[in-house]
């Protein structure tokens, strides 16, 4: 009798928690289809710095329709990634017919091979942009160790005055960096950190009046540099630090 009087208690709650999931859907699906629900704010929580915000509204309006319980945040996420400048969106719902969305921008460091842009997270992506920055190039799939590489050459020859125009990372790996007044550095496939740390150490120790003479410098020696001229066509070679 016991077991009996279980099983039909059991049986009851199931019955009753279906009723229950019912009677919430059947509620829920009336009221949506009388509008009670539907999005009538959404609102964008975070400043944009790069972002079109005429562009972002458009969008917004057109991927988040729908009401509260039947709008699709990850298709409209999906859809507004597109847009020129978006890195990631987060939407989030709230009650009772409003959605948050929040933005995350790519920061753009420099332009990458032809078309394309660099962040600050080694990410490639495509957006317009006529800001005075460095040009990048090189695989695709080398853009975080590009990154890397540059950062670790922008800080140490802004030491002597020295900004990167542009670097490039070859499909074998080589290095090159041109410099703001146009000098180039070959810093080859390996050992980029000691001849980074030479070429510094060499520079400081060169007269003013002859690093501005300078047009490229080869570090792919072990123990010298070989060094062009602008003014000449020949190529002085220099004893360097191994």
């Amino acid at each position: 009798m016991w077991s009996d009087a279980q099983s039909i208690n059991r049986l009851a709650s199931i019955i009753a928690a279906i009723a229950t999931i019912a009677l919430a859907w059947c509620l829920t699906s009336w009221a949506s289809s009388k509008n009670y629900f539907a999005i009538k704010q959404v609102k964008v929580v975070n400043q944009l710095t790069e972002v079109d915000a005429g562009l972002l509204e458009s969008a917004i309006r057109t991927e988040l329709r729908g009401t509260f319980f039947s709008i699709a945040p990850s298709r409209a996420r999906a859809s507004l990634k597109k847009l020129p400048w978006v890195r990631d969106v987060s939407i989030k719902r709230r009650w009772p017919y409003a959605l948050d969305v929040s933005v995350d921008e790519h920061r753009a460091i420099g332009y990458w091979n032809d078309s394309d842009l660099l962040s600050d997270r080694g990410e490639i992506f495509r957006a317009g942009s006529k800001a005075p920055m460095p040009r990048f190039d090189g695989p695709a799939a080398s853009s975080v160790d590009v990154l890397n590489r540059y950062q670790e050459a922008r800080v140490a020859i802004a030491a002597h005055g020295l900004e990167i125009k542009a670097f490039s990372m070859s499909p074998r790996g080589a290095i090159t960096l041109t410099t703001r007044n146009d000098m180039q550095i070959e810093f080859g496939r390996e050992h980029f950190q000691e001849r980074l740390a030479r070429f510094v150490a060499l520079y400081g120790n060169w007269p003013t009046a002859y690093r501005s003479g300078l047009a490229r410098i080869d570090l792919r020696y072990k123990a010298a540099v070989a060094v062009a001229r602008s003014a000449a066509t020949n190529v002085d070679v220099q004893k360097g630090q191994s």
